[in-house]
């Protein structure tokens, strides 16, 4: 897989998106790079070409099992060390006796 972080980013206003859409299509499918696009100089969207968009997905996926996983395994070492705590009110869950 290519390095996308360090590859230089393309941007373009949205005039020139208007102006050179299946150039600009063309481009993205074939860099396999995402396209900025400025509005006014603040960023107004990103595009992706479905190979990228799905690469980012598979591994967004991946770190939210990961976040699972590591959850789980917290649960299972304060119910093990019998600190978790029964919850009488939803209130409990944002109280400040957390750690």
């Amino acid at each position: 897989m290519k390095n996308y972080y360090f590859s230089m980013p393309k941007f373009f206003s949205v005039s020139d998106l208007q102006r050179n859409y299946s150039a600009l299509l063309k481009d993205i499918k074939q860099s396999d790079q995402p396209l900025f696009i400025l509005r006014k100089n603040d960023l107004e969207a990103v595009v992706l070409s479905p190979k990228l968009y799905q690469k980012f997905v598979e591994k967004l996926q991946i770190l939210e099992e990961k976040e699972a996983l590591l959850a789980i395994k917290a649960y299972k070492k304060e119910k093990r060390e019998k600190k978790l705590k029964r919850l009488t009110d939803i209130n409990d869950l944002f109280s400040e006796n957390e750690n």
